[in-house]
């Protein structure tokens, strides 16, 4: 699949758009998109809240779900280990597992 870099506008094709795309499902809160309200994720809507422990297992849990809802289209990705830790006033995921055949790791800052 080809797309645009959102930050540069160059042309971007294989991972990086993958990436991307991923990036783009996990940091829209889940039920946004007016004609597609089972795209996203539940992450987002916890980011104002305390940062505590239960809500890292609780974005682990998001994050993961979000790799299995076939409305975000990113299900190639089968994710072995997310990690999320706290970062500013937000978290950073870090996601590893399978993308055809290939172990491939990435971050998610939200």
């Amino acid at each position: 699949m080809i797309g645009i870099d959102r930050d540069t506008g160059a042309t971007v094709d294989d991972w990086p758009a993958f990436v991307q795309r991923a990036t783009r499902a996990l940091t829209t809160p889940l039920g946004t998109r007016q004609k597609r309200p089972l795209y996203g994720c539940r992450l987002p809507t916890r980011l104002g809240k305390n940062l505590g422990d239960r809500l890292l297992i609780l974005a682990q849990a998001d994050a993961a779900e979000a790799f299995y809802n076939e409305a975000n289209g990113i299900g190639e990705f089968v994710p072995e280990a997310i990690v999320v830790t706290r970062e500013g006033a937000g978290l950073r995921l870090r996601l590893a597992g399978t993308w055809h055949n290939r172990k491939m790791t990435f971050e998610v800052v939200t």
